[in-house]
């Protein structure tokens, strides 16, 4: 496995973009936002093109500036929260997060 490395120059530079791009921001149709404000995340792929920068780049600096903006339990919640649902959908076929929406439609 080889070694890589982004200088602090680079990181600095592209970091917030790198972030708000991403699947760590998600900005999109399940938080019920006017069109206009929704935001697909893209892929590190989609991110280096658009930036113009090396795929392997986005990825370096993704993972390191999650660690830098997130605290170690927003990612033992999401963890938690995952895990949770992944273990009511093999109970029920659907998880937490979809049985509310289910329920609430047989409401109206």
């Amino acid at each position: 496995m080889s070694f890589y490395f982004v200088d602090p120059e680079t990181y600095r530079k592209y970091k917030d973009q790198v972030l708000e791009m991403s699947h760590g921001v998600q900005v999109n149709a399940q938080e019920h936002l006017p069109e206009e404000k929704r935001q697909a995340s893209l892929s590190d792929s989609q991110i280096a093109e658009r930036l113009g920068i090396e795929e392997r780049t986005v990825r370096e600096i993704r993972c390191v500036a999650e660690r830098d903006r997130y605290p170690i339990d927003e990612f033992e919640a999401a963890i938690h929260f995952k895990d949770k649902a992944c273990r009511e959908y093999a109970a029920q076929g659907m998880s937490s997060v979809m049985s509310k929406y289910v329920q609430r439609a047989k409401n109206k």
